[in-house]
């Protein structure tokens, strides 16, 4: 019998894995827009500036002992074993670490910021040291407040219906895009220190509110309250501490070895080189959220499987991602061909200069960074972690000193390129092995 539309519509609706990936590609798209505002509203200088304040502060929603990151792991267990007071003890438990850890942060950061002179730090000489003073901490708050409401994500992965959780970013990114414009079109006359201001205000109060919405979603949708008089013994507490710890130096080192590129550059090079590096960076960031999006569900999905013992079903997961990351790459190709051509369309407010070889150098780490995220979402759902961060933190020591040699051999700023390149190659050659190993192993 032949699907009607209708019913067809109504199956790639429910399908979380599509849906995902769909409400990527909307954030995507709706950031691709918003970066060219974004460089005309502020200027290429101080579009550099706002992408260290940003990228910086992404690291606070790592800062979390990987609470989060364990709800997805986690739940489906307490879920599978119909431990269902002890999941509502552990949902509380995590709003209430997390809350301790946000103000944490935000205290350490508001110390740092006026003991550094991140001015010179970052070579930023075009504002003054209480202005960018000011700017990082009234990020850091924002960033902290949403810290604690973006807890929802994890929640909505961790009960398999991932696709919401991407629906909130596609929610927050193309809100943020209009507010843009609405900046653009009423405060234009506004000086450069007011217009970074404003885009603070904007990003980090659009996104409190969208994660707010979406958090009293989730508990209305799965009927959830956290009425219940058991509490988490310190041996749960201490367990869960101790795997959150380790999703943490993932977070933090996966964060570190893919967004200190920024910094590398500024460092050596000034703010306004960040915008040609970030620029193409951007273009190729599309495909990685969508793929990213896509198989986020996975991740609970693979702690189903392997607490099932289905290692038929983890194979055929894992031949499905080989035969698709064929069209990824192809994908991937045509991207690298058509980025010239899309750049000066794209920012076609400033001239950017793109060292020679840069597209190709993103555009193949672009598909192994793909590649690999598959299998350490598959290792990240089951809980084996060990190998994988002991080749994590080797390539996080290596970093830097790679980079730093590289530019002195006048590779430019191809050099933070080439030493991610040089180090994913070790990621390789041992994760797929490594993941492959453990399916082997579940029925011995």
């Amino acid at each position: 019998m032949i699907e009607s539309p209708k019913a067809f519509l109504r199956k790639v609706k429910d399908n979380h894995l599509i849906m995902s990936g769909f409400y990527k590609g909307l954030s995507g798209l709706s950031l691709f827009i918003s970066i060219p505002l974004m460089i005309m509203y502020l200027g290429k200088e101080n579009y550099g500036l706002w992408v260290l304040v940003f990228t910086l502060f992404q690291w606070v929603l790592l800062m979390d002992f990987g609470i989060q990151s364990s709800l997805k792991t986690k739940v489906p267990l307490f879920w599978h074993n119909k431990q269902y007071d002890l999941l509502k003890s552990y949902i509380k438990s995590t709003y209430k670490i997390s809350g301790l850890i946000a103000a944490g942060i935000f205290i350490f950061f508001a110390i740092l910021v006026y003991l550094i002179d991140i001015k010179v730090l970052f070579s930023i000489n075009f504002h003054s040291r209480a202005f960018v003073n000011n700017l990082f901490l009234l990020n850091i708050f924002f960033f902290c407040v949403v810290f604690v409401a973006n807890t929802h994500k994890s929640l909505y992965v961790a009960f398999l219906k991932g696709k919401y959780s991407e629906e909130s970013l596609a929610v927050n990114q193309f809100g943020f895009m209009v507010l843009l414009l609405g900046s653009i079109y009423f405060f234009s006359d506004l000086t450069v220190e007011n217009k970074l201001i404003l885009v603070s205000v904007l990003n980090g109060g659009f996104c409190f509110l969208v994660n707010a919405f979406y958090t009293l979603r989730f508990f209305k949708m799965e009927k959830l309250d956290l009425k219940t008089e058991k509490k988490p013994t310190l041996n749960f507490i201490a367990d869960i501490l101790k795997l959150g710890t380790k999703y943490m130096i993932i977070q933090l080192g996966m964060m570190f070895m893919f967004s200190v590129d920024n910094y590398l550059i500024s460092n050596s090079f000034g703010p306004k080189d960040v915008v040609a590096y970030d620029t193409v960076n951007r273009i190729f960031q599309f495909p990685i959220m969508i793929i990213f999006a896509a198989i986020s569900p996975l991740w609970s999905m693979f702690t189903a499987d392997y607490l099932n013992k289905d290692d038929k079903g983890l194979y055929r997961r894992f031949k499905q991602f080989n035969i698709y990351f064929i069209a990824i790459l192809i994908f991937i190709i045509i991207l690298a061909v058509l980025c010239p051509y899309i750049m000066p369309i794209w920012i076609s407010s400033e001239k950017l200069i793109i060292p020679r070889y840069m597209i190709t150098l993103i555009a193949v780490v672009t598909s192994l960074r793909i590649y690999l995220t598959f299998y350490t979402f598959f290792l990240n759902g089951i809980g084996k972690l060990n190998k994988y961060i002991a080749i994590l933190l080797i390539s996080v020591a290596l970093k830097i000193p790679l980079t730093f040699y590289l530019i002195y051999l006048d590779f430019g700023i191809n050099s933070v390129v080439i030493s991610t390149l040089l180090l994913l190659v070790l990621w390789i050659i041992f994760l797929p092995y490594e993941c492959y190993s453990v399916i082997r192993r579940i029925n011995k």
